[in-house]
């Protein structure tokens, strides 16, 4: 195998697991190529250890004194700052800021003999990263106790018996721990709303107690199989379907799927909040879609809530079901949402749907809480009540929608925004300065279908008009050749060019 240059090697490395008089495995480690991505690899893991090293110096203690005053959170926002500058630079959201700072912080603190061997390059990263994501939930001692054993092992083997080895390790710990994982303060209890790559579809996970897993399943199963049961007796009664919002089970002439009808009873579950009132929602689900895709003339995606794209198919039919449709005005060449005017202290609902819009999340660069149920209204410059024609006022350039976390900061002055003059057929543009240390200029969010639908305008009317003019010279030549009397004049047809254009 021919390679431009090689990292020179001390000899033969011998390969986890075997030795050189293995044929394959001698053949693996005495090509150049081969040992140049070994030592690569060793280079990687001493590169991450310098990064954990680094991210490490910004990691704070989240736990608030027992001496604080009530409602000073004191130190917490001034991490939460020190957090966005670090997402900044790491050019990711908050939240994972927020974890890679705390594993960095773990790794270097409560798994030192570990991170030394990373240090040195003998640890492979894939295997220490693993490492930390297995141990986030133990204690310090648990900790310190992996953190020994791990790295009393000889690294010579497979990437499968090293997580063998390591699964046997915690399991052991596991069982000697009085507290299960599950049912200590940071708990095991939760839903999540997944990230997933298929356009139009989401996933909501939900993790707890094996136990508690397996009886909500069979609850929910058991309530599934009845109803399919009921639907199955019913069709052949020819008596009202139960469970059938769509009319799936009518128009087929079958009882839906268990799984489907998991998803119905779920969806449509009632939510037992004890008592507590929750407000209704300040926005509708939004979901914005080109006109022409509403036609059926284009496939241009549409967008929910302003960050998950959702097929032309599944638009126009959200759409069908609408019985309102809202218009949103957008500059065609930048796609920017254009403003509305207002100069009360209270940002009316159609200024906050635009500020919606403009920000699908908070404002603050990092940060990814939804600004349709997570976010508060605030005054980039303040309003000053006793004199608002000093400035303030409340109008879309002025306004911005945080959650309630950063809304905090920026009041205690950990954040800064500063609003730049545009051209209201411009982005906007926002200065923030964080107190930690960070400097950056966002622009405003903006309808990526814009564009597209506009080159595909521009492009039907520049053919239109090619088309008139082919017409027309046609037209003309067949006329020139009448006036000779060398033939007649042809029939005249009339054809879609010859109508205006069909938009």
């Amino acid at each position: 195998m021919p390679v431009s240059h090689c990292v020179p090697v001390a000899g033969p490395v011998v390969p986890p697991g075997g030795d050189l008089e293995d044929p394959f495995l001698g053949d693996l480690l005495t090509d150049p190529g081969l040992q140049e991505i070994w030592a690569e690899g060793s280079a990687e893991s001493r590169r991450l250890a310098g990064h954990y090293e680094r991210l490490a110096a910004f990691w704070r203690e989240t736990v608030i004194p027992e001496d604080a005053s009530p409602g000073d959170p004191g130190a917490l926002d001034e991490y939460e700052a020190e957090t966005l500058a670090v997402a900044l630079a790491l050019r990711c959201t908050r939240a994972v800021a927020f974890h890679r700072i705390n594993d960095a912080h773990r790794a270097t603190t409560g798994l030192p003999q570990c991170f030394a061997r990373l240090a040195a390059g003998e640890f492979p990263v894939e295997w220490f990263t693993r490492l930390l994501r297995r141990t986030r939930l133990l204690s310090a001692t648990d900790l310190a106790a992996v953190d020994a054993q791990v790295a009393s092992w000889s690294l010579d083997v497979t990437v499968e018996q090293y997580r063998r080895k390591l699964s046997h390790a915690l399991a052991r710990i596991e069982a000697r721990r009085d507290t299960p994982a599950q049912h200590t303060a940071e708990g095991r209890r939760r839903v999540d709303l997944l990230p997933v790559d298929e356009d139009g579809i989401g996933c909501l996970q939900v993790t707890g107690p094996i136990p508690e897993i397996l009886d909500l399943a069979q609850r929910l199963d058991a309530a599934a199989r009845a109803v399919q049961d009921t639907q199955r007796r019913a069709l052949e009664a020819g008596e009202p379907l139960p469970l059938d919002p769509t009319g799936t089970v009518q128009a087929h002439g079958k009882p839906l799927s268990l799984a489907r009808i998991r998803y119905e009873l779920l969806t449509g579950a009632a939510l037992d909040t004890d008592g507590v009132k929750v407000p209704g929602d300040r926005f509708r689900l939004t979901v914005t879609v080109p006109a022409l895709t509403l036609l059926g003339v284009s496939e241009e995606p549409g967008t929910l809530d302003g960050t998950i794209p959702v097929p032309a198919s599944m638009a126009r039919e959200l759409a069908g079901d609408c019985e309102v449709w809202y218009r949103v005005l957008t500059d065609p060449a930048t796609g920017a949402f254009l403003p509305l005017a207002a100069n009360t202290y209270r940002p009316s609902a159609q200024m906050l749907e635009h500020l919606r819009l403009r920000h699908a999340t908070c404002a603050v660069p990092g940060c990814t809480r939804a600004s349709s149920w997570a976010t508060e209204c605030d005054h980039i410059q303040e309003y000053d009540r006793t004199n608002p024609a000093r400035g303030g006022q409340t109008e879309i350039e002025n306004l911005h929608l945080l959650c309630w976390m950063h809304h905090r900061l920026k009041t205690r002055g950990l954040l800064d925004p500063i609003r730049h003059s545009t051209p209201v057929t411009k982005p906007g543009v926002t200065q923030w300065e964080i107190r930690a240390g960070a400097s950056v200029a966002v622009r405003d969010d903006t309808d990526l279908a814009t564009p597209a639908t506009i080159a595909d305008l521009t492009a039907a009317w520049n053919a239109y008009q090619d088309h008139r003019e082919q017409r027309a010279l046609i037209i003309q030549h067949q006329r020139q050749r009448a006036d000779r009397g060398s033939e007649p004049p042809a029939p005249h047809h009339d054809t879609p060019y010859g109508q205006p254009p069909p938009f």
